[in-house]
Parts: structure tokens; sequence; C-alpha cells
């Protein structure tokens, strides 16, 4: 079975991190069920959740979306 680190975050999520792949997932690349070797908590939120507690950075409306229309200056 593959090593994972499971990670809770203040925003109450949690994440498993693959700390270490056993050899039958090495071979054909399909994940075994996690087995927890270490648990971790942190102060910070995760990515989801930080993504939209914090204001969009001020070059947003450079970035170009797939789907999303072109708005032209003058």
């Amino acid at each position: 079975m593959c090593d994972y680190i499971q990670r809770e975050y203040s925003c109450q999520h949690f994440r498993w991190i693959a700390s270490k792949w056993c050899r039958i997932y090495t071979i054909t690349h399909k994940r075994c069920p996690p087995n927890i070797t270490h648990y971790e908590c942190v102060l910070n939120m995760c990515g989801n959740c930080k993504s939209k507690n914090e204001p969009p950075v001020p070059w947003e409306a450079m970035i170009r979306r797939p789907g999303q229309r072109e708005v032209r200056a003058l």
C-alpha cells in the first residue's frame, strides 16, 4: 500500500499527500487505498478556500480564460 500524509487545514478541509508510492503503483499507476502514516494540522486555509477569500490580483483582467469574451480597451 502507498503511504500518505493527511493534512488538515484551518478551514476543516483535508488532503491526502503521497509520501511513498508502493511497488504496485510504480508499475501500474493505479492508486491503492490510502495508508495514513502521519497527520498534520496547519493553520492556513486550503487552496480552494484561500482563493475564495482573497481579492483578485490586479492583473486578473489581463488573463485570457477559455470561453471568456475578449474585452478591448479604447
